[in-house]
């Protein structure tokens, strides 16, 4: 079983890419793929833990974009030769930037209403490379014994839309890209671009304009995907001439209990 979906510290998982590739071996999987949010900065050890246990590892990046409607899209990214990567961060940089200044924002807030939290608390969940995540407040609060788990009714309140339609308090806003830009720049990166569960933010209508722009594959498999997603996902790939991928989205104890090897698949797409 193969698992192209997983994150790690360098985003806003809880173990570092070595942990996470001895953790596959020891779970029997055949592959592992590191898709950090909008940074490709594990892969180096990724790929040092690979040979070290002796498991076939993928190198990949998950990038925030925004449709013209304003719903959220994931872009998956594989294979991403050396001489590419540094673009790839380029262009990701000002995403990670102003979602650290929406965190930021978030957590001033929460203090202005009341809330028993400061940026040293969160920075001090951060990974090697600092970046922030909601995750890390909640985490903050269960400490403080506000609240028993991550994704609760105090998480919906908030970073969801309310009853009234109105934004939580906290509620993330920060630019995205556009994504048939991200699917160009993967391409011109030496690349493959995967559009990352599509069933979870509606972004199927989306589909053939990104394979216009150089879609590789779609994701099919995914613990947020109901099986009408999936057999979308099995549909549109056949119709468009699309790759298939899938993976557990892991994310350890800021995950939504996922695991690893859920929702993968036993085929290595990219050998073909």
């Amino acid at each position: 079983m193969f698992d192209f979906h997983v994150h790690s510290h360098w985003s806003d998982g809880e173990f570092s890419p070595r942990e996470l590739v001895r953790a596959a071996k020891e779970a029997g999987l055949s592959g592992l793929a590191l898709t950090d949010h909008d940074t490709l900065s594990g892969l180096p050890e990724l790929e040092a833990a690979g040979k070290e246990f002796s498991l076939p590892v993928y190198g990949g990046i998950e990038i925030s974009c925004r449709q013209q409607d304003g719903r959220q899209l994931h872009l998956l990214a594989y294979q991403i030769p050396p001489e590419g990567r540094k673009a790839v961060e380029e262009f990701c940089r000002p995403i990670r930037l102003a979602r650290k200044e929406a965190l930021l924002k978030s957590i001033r807030r929460l203090r202005s209403a009341g809330y028993p939290i400061t940026e040293e608390q969160v920075r001090a969940l951060a990974g090697p490379s600092g970046e922030l995540c909601k995750q890390y407040i909640m985490q903050v609060f269960i400490d403080a014994g506000l609240c028993t788990e991550l994704y609760g009714p105090l998480y919906r309140h908030l970073f969801k839309t309310q009853p009234d339609g109105s934004p939580g308090i906290a509620t993330l806003s920060f630019p995205a890209v556009v994504p048939e830009e991200a699917v160009r720049l993967v391409v011109s990166a030496g690349g493959k671009a995967v559009l990352a569960h599509p069933g979870q933010y509606g972004n199927f209508a989306g589909l053939p304009g990104l394979k216009e722009a150089g879609l590789w594959g779609v994701e099919a498999s995914h613990p947020k995907h109901c099986p009408k997603d999936t057999e979308l996902c099995l549909r549109l790939a056949a119709e468009y001439g699309l790759a298939l991928t899938g993976g557990s989205d892991f994310h350890g104890r800021y995950g939504e209990g996922e695991e690893l090897g859920d929702c993968g698949i036993e085929q290595d797409p990219f050998s073909s």
